[in-house]
């Protein structure tokens, strides 16, 4: 294929440092130009090589890469290369034909062929300048973007930092009230005890022995739960799956817990499909389904149901813990599951609550790749839910 004069003029033309040139002096120039035939998946130029020419598509598909990775593709009429027209260049990038091309290539040689034949200078007045213009433009880039990865950076440090203070507003929140409120009732239950034990009756003694037993399951499940979240946050607690029976898991976790549900006459029951197993950590995936199952007693009512049911989707297994109980309105529930944030709410009979093991189950189920959230009414009762992939 021969292109005419008048189109090669015409292409040169897109070339916006020769752009202003009379008609003589580009028809010279378009009589000396290079045409030529690229095959299918050949090399045009590759990433280092030294400059010299500029390149315009008269016809097909050019590809300009790097390492395998596409910047962009061109078509009929598009140049590349102008970064490195004169030859003190090394191109930056590799460019191949995506198909078969026919290209004009215009290089040093025919600038200067142009320039001697008219006394004109382009290089050094237009070219040179241009060039450095877009350099600027680049390095204007590449500064931009700089600047816009360090706020980037600055800004994940921020969020990271107001965590770990969060985390340590919590941890002493929980050391400094919340873990010293089981020990008060505890060691003011066993004076009396100390002190009284000749004067008091069976009832009494009952009374103050029941009141020693519920506190101190209060400190040891907080204490348990703080202990396994410190782990958590030094690192030391590693994800250790195997194949586990989630009906035994389940059941296990209702019987534990029947003797608390029993004392506010609340009906706890699991419905698991048998033989339901997964893999994962049992030791993990135990402390949630406790922790969910313990907070629903805890804000049930009296005489309220509780049921620990299973589900299954195509990728993954469910739990819910679905109780009666007093329900979060939706400002709580945005709330939950966030160290940043307190929602600390006493139970239905002033049980006491901080939030941690809520937090924990987060952690425990993302750990996973699993989701865990809630579906709650106020006054209806809440319906807490977490998914394993199978």
């Amino acid at each position: 294929m021969s292109l005419s004069p008048a189109k090669k003029v015409e292409l040169l033309k897109t070339l916006d440092f020769l752009a202003e040139l009379d008609a003589s002096t580009c028809h010279f120039l378009a009589g000396i130009v290079d045409e030529v035939d690229v095959a299918k998946g050949e090399t045009i130029f590759s990433k280092g090589d030294i400059g010299g020419a500029v390149f315009i598509i008269v016809n097909g598909c050019v590809q300009i890469h790097d390492e395998g990775h596409i910047f962009i593709e061109l078509q009929e009429g598009k140049s590349f290369g102008e970064y490195a027209l004169t030859n003190t260049e090394t191109r930056t990038a590799s460019a191949s034909a995506k198909s078969n091309s026919i290209l004009l290539r215009c290089t040093d040689d025919h600038i200067k062929q142009l320039e001697d034949e008219f006394d004109i200078q382009i290089i050094d007045t237009i070219l040179l300048p241009l060039q450095n213009i877009r350099k600027r433009m680049v390095l204007k880039d590449i500064l931009e973007e700089e600047l816009t990865q360090q706020k980037r950076t600055v800004e994940k440090q921020r969020k990271e930092l107001e965590s770990l203070n969060a985390t340590k507003d919590k941890f002493f929140s929980i050391i400094a009230h919340d873990l010293k409120n089981p020990f008060a009732s505890l060691i003011g239950a066993s004076d009396l005890l100390v002190d009284n034990a000749d004067e008091l009756s069976k009832e009494q003694i009952k009374t103050f022995s029941g009141i020693i037993n519920q506190s101190a399951r209060q400190a040891y499940s907080l204490l348990e739960n703080l202990l396994t979240w410190s782990r958590m946050q030094t690192g030391s607690m590693a994800l250790k799956p195997k194949e586990i029976d989630l009906w035994d898991l389940v059941n296990e976790v209702v019987i534990l817990h029947t003797g608390s549900a029993e004392n506010k006459e609340i009906n706890l029951e699991a419905v698991v499909d048998e033989d339901l197993k997964i893999v994962a950590d049992p030791n993990m995936i135990n402390t949630v389904v406790r922790n969910l199952v313990s907070n629903a007693i805890k804000f049930t009512p009296i005489g309220g149901n509780i049921t620990v049911s299973s589900h299954i989707t195509e990728t993954n297994v469910e739990i819910w813990v679905t109780d009666t109980g007093v329900g979060i309105d939706p400002d709580g529930q945005k709330k939950l599951f966030r160290i940043d944030e307190q929602l600390i709410k006493s139970g239905t009979e002033n049980e006491s609550g901080t939030g941690l093991g809520l937090i924990l189950c987060k952690e425990f189920i993302e750990m996973h790749n699993g989701l865990i959230w809630v579906e709650s009414e106020l006054g209806k009762g809440s319906s807490f839910r977490f998914s394993i992939p199978l």
